[in-house]
């Protein structure tokens, strides 16, 4: 998947516009600690926690920090008392190598004086860093006998996601030791609270609260035979679900969060924050009703409104579309042409379409959209064009073995290997039999959305072999030279089919030449 590296990219371009306004280093006035090799020890033997930022002035990311890192330093010192220092690469450079900087800016987390020290990978703006370092701060699992301590616990976490247990005693001991389980597990994502005291507040064991929603409990009864991991993993996954909003927000600091769930993503492209707050009644509605089975998520399209290409959609915003991430399926309903109804008819229409295409998406009534060229009339050469609309078509011939190179037209290795490819081809199409049970074909990976196969690099070459629908592709991984895919197609595919007798009989080409112009000891790939 793509929007990974789309997102930060676009985020980037606008950041490090601004950044060359900016000074990496923090003002002498800011609770930005200065470090340096000679101090830098002492300090981490009066701190128990901190945050570090190794930089260099010149750096464009770090300038682009900066602010972000000095508001942080002034929150986290003013109400939470952690130190944020920062450590200047260029006049430090012993230090940074001790520590194993490679680039700019690192921030690391450094815990128990230095014991434990880890990079900090959230993102770089003040509310991150800030609700990060407090997280750090704090044991997996903060404990509350005081009714008053605990409320006022949860409205400073108001910001935060948190995953409160109401006493757990001896007949919950099983779910209490699930509790701490998962709160060790994820205690860098949420905030993991336990009330023990004896008020009559604890109506139920575990909830999840969130800034927007009420308390969802965990209802699931964890069986008394059940493993601490199984239990866990219940438990786990129920806050995957519930601890996101029915409709949430799509940006550097959840991405990560809708990326790896396991259930399809429901995009809503909105032009303005006053089109997202029309729309909001909507998506909440249909977030709590299907809740568990698709997540909702709005995409400010000013920012990433490029990612609906990589939904296989035009840019005409408003805009919905349901992203199957395992699958790479994607789904989009027709748009309705504004210029026809008033602002508030458009809504209207466009609602009650959204409401029906989600329910003909869960009932399995909707047909997804595929990313492909033309189908070809005429084939050019013994090498078949497959392209999106063909490709499980042919992959899936249940009469023949079947050889697609995935390529890209700027992969040089792909340009390097295509005359021996041709070549394979032709040696095919000189035997009857061989033209009737082998298909040597390729496709453009980057016109064409292709399913059941993984390419993490061009070119890929996969072998589906006859008759057998149900395995995974053979991916071809040995020396690119004629003799070597004659003997895979041989040996891997359903016939059995000796290319190189066939070449030997009737030797059309002059394979030594070929080979030797192409032969490569180990395949190489060019990356997506």
């Amino acid at each position: 998947m793509l929007f990974n590296s789309k997102l930060a990219y676009f985020a980037a371009i606008a950041s490090l516009a601004l950044a060359q306004e900016q000074s990496a280093i923090a003002p002498e006035d800011s609770h930005v600690v200065k470090l340096s090799q000679d101090s830098f020890e002492e300090f981490l033997k009066e701190n128990e926690l901190f945050l570090a930022e190794f930089f260099a002035p010149w750096c464009g990311h770090c300038k682009t920090l900066a602010p972000h890192y000095v508001e942080a330093a002034k929150t986290l010192h003013e109400e939470y008392e952690i130190p944020i220092a920062q450590i200047d690469c260029t006049e430090n450079q012993e230090l940074c190598m001790e520590q194993g900087i490679r680039g700019y800016p690192t921030l690391k987390v450094f815990k128990k004086n230095g014991e434990l020290v880890s990079d900090y990978q959230g993102q770089r703006s003040k509310d991150a860093i800030v609700q990060f370092m407090v997280k750090q701060s704090l044991p997996a699992v903060s404990e509350f006998t005081d009714l008053e301590s605990f409320n006022e616990f949860l409205t400073k976490q108001k910001d935060n996601v948190i995953i409160s247990q109401y006493f757990a005693g001896e007949d919950s001991k099983q779910l209490n030791e699930t509790f701490y389980n998962v709160a060790e597990n994820l205690r860098d994502e949420y905030v993991f609270v336990n009330y023990l005291g004896d008020d009559e507040v604890k109506s139920h064991n575990i909830s999840v609260l969130t800034p927007s929603q009420d308390p969802i409990a965990f209802d699931s009864e964890v069986s008394e035979d059940a493993s601490l991991k199984e239990s866990s993993e219940a438990l786990s996954d129920f806050i995957a679900v519930e601890s996101k909003p029915y409709f949430g927000e799509i940006d550097g600091s959840t991405y990560e969060l809708y990326m790896n769930a396991d259930i399809p993503l429901a995009y809503f492209f909105y032009q303005s924050e006053d089109e997202r707050e029309q729309y909001l009644p909507l998506f909440n509605k249909l977030g709590k009703e299907y809740r568990g089975k698709l997540n909702f998520a709005g995409l400010d399209a000013s920012k990433y409104g490029k990612h609906a290409e990589n939904l296989n959609l035009q840019e005409q915003f408003p805009l919905f579309a349901i992203h199957e991430l395992e699958s790479n399926l994607k789904f989009g309903p027709e748009q309705i042409p504004a210029e026809e109804f008033t602002e508030e008819t458009v809504v209207e229409l466009k609602e009650s379409a959204i409401e029906e295409f989600v329910e003909k998406y869960l009932n399995k009534e909707l047909t997804p959209i595929t990313k492909s060229e033309e189908i070809p009339e005429v084939q050019e050469s013994n090498v078949i064009k497959v392209v999106g609309k063909t490709h499980d078509e042919i992959r899936f011939d249940e009469n023949k073995d079947v050889l697609i190179k995935y390529y890209a037209p700027w992969c040089g290795h792909c340009k390097k290997m295509a005359p021996l490819y041709e070549t394979l081809a032709d040696i095919y199409a000189l035997d009857d039999e061989a033209k009737e049970k082998i298909t040597i074909g390729k496709i453009d990976g980057t016109l064409n959305d292709v399913f059941g196969i993984e390419i993490t690099g061009y070119p890929t070459l996969a072998l589906y072999p006859a008759g057998d629908l149900s395995k995974e592709p053979i991916i071809y991984q040995g020396k690119r030279t004629l003799e070597s895919f004659l003997d895979f197609i041989k040996e891997n595919g359903a016939h059995g089919i000796d290319g190189a007798q066939i070449l030997a009989d009737n030797t059309p080409v002059e394979e030594e030449e070929v080979e030797e112009e192409i032969e490569e000891e180990v395949p190489e790939q060019d990356e997506l």
